[in-house]
């Protein structure tokens, strides 16, 4: 049914959204490739990271109705806009400081409506995504049939829950003649450095979208202080007192940088587009060779850990969706005839440096 108070199609009127089939295609071909050329230690670890396997998206169903805690913590984005789509995220996450995020292995239908205004009266998409424990309970659609060079409006709903509204806009069209285009560029905002008063003002600002360049986050321990934040109001888990290594280190990581309320609001209010630099992974990391010298096999489960976390916590499409440990992350974006990005992986494919 519409979002509370709200006008729209009812939701058992919903389709699943046809993302939904080319997430699970995207799954299906998720292969093995880069660990059977390494050692079968590598292999034993890469499992460990949670791939999907044979059954995956098998899980029971949770009912919406059961989740009594807030499952929106950790907010909503959009990202790569196109003249005709855009795409847009939210992740599950009750207990956002916990492995599983508090929802278990078990999936979880949701709601999401694309309106032209802020309160919702004109919805013009909406549909149905199914939240799996595979991928931490992220949720994504692919949102088409918009109009180029338009702000629109969105949230999602599971159960009686209805997260914070998004802004987004559309691409102008491939052959308008654009001549004018507002962007910010951030980059390296390390959680433990200090508070994120730019995106404060980025929330505010009026841009067409944001670039991210890299450097999300950072995979160095972080006290119970919050580092320089210096907290003295609250006491972090010890579970982020260590450098990030497997999937739930970087899973539980993410929800850590995104329980700031200024990156959030950041998101929020523009689209994002982005890419990672090397602490995403690992500092100073080249392709298979991480900083240390470690064995490559060892290295490759961690990246694998580390790109899978990044997806699930991102506004990628699921032409990103890592295959182990690759991904492609690289990628062309236009805006009308004024501007076309070319959106780079400088880590993945670099020879190791001197």
């Amino acid at each position: 049914m519409a979002l509370p108070g709200r006008t729209g199609r009812p939701a058992s009127a919903l389709a699943p959204t046809p993302y939904d089939a080319e997430l699970r295609a995207a799954a299906r071909h998720v292969s093995r490739r880069r660990f059977l050329t390494v050692t079968g230690a590598a292999a034993a670890l890469a499992f460990s990271t949670g791939l999907p396997a044979r059954g995956a998206f098998a899980a029971p169903r949770l009912e919406a109705a059961r989740i009594t805690e807030d499952p929106f913590t950790l907010g909503v984005a959009s990202g790569d806009p196109l003249p005709d789509s855009v795409l847009i995220w939210t992740r599950l996450a009750p207990a956002p400081f916990t492995p599983d995020g508090g929802l278990g292995q078990q999936q979880v239908e949701v709601a999401w409506e694309v309106a032209l205004d802020a309160s919702f009266a004109q919805v013009v998409r909406s549909g149905t995504a199914l939240a799996h424990p595979e991928y931490a309970h992220s949720v994504r659609a692919d949102v088409r049939g918009l109009d180029p060079a338009t702000t629109y409006h969105y949230r999602f709903r599971t159960g009686a829950w209805i997260s914070p509204a998004g802004r987004t806009r559309t691409a102008p069209a491939g052959g308008d003649d654009v001549t004018r285009l507002r962007l910010a560029a951030v980059a390296c905002q390390a959680y433990h450095d200090g508070y994120y008063t730019v995106y404060r003002h980025l929330a505010r600002e009026d841009v067409d979208v944001v670039f991210h360049l890299g450097d999300y986050l950072y995979e160095y321990a972080v006290n119970s202080a919050g580092g320089a934040r210096n907290y003295t109001d609250r006491v972090l888990p010890s579970v982020f007192n260590r450098e990030t290594m497997t999937l739930a280190d970087y899973r539980m990581r993410y929800a850590l940088y995104k329980s700031d309320p200024d990156l959030r609001a950041a998101h929020a209010a523009h689209p994002f587009v982005v890419t990672w630099d090397d602490h995403e992974t690992e500092n100073n990391y080249a392709a298979e060779h991480d900083e240390n010298g470690s064995d490559p096999a060892l290295f490759l489960a961690r990246r694998a850990a580390a790109y899978r976390a990044y997806w699930e916590n991102q506004p990628l499409r699921a032409g990103q969706l890592p295959d182990g440990p690759d991904a492609r992350l690289y990628r062309r974006l236009h805006w009308g005839t004024l501007a076309q990005f070319d959106v780079l992986d400088t880590r993945q494919y670099r020879s190791d440096q001197a």
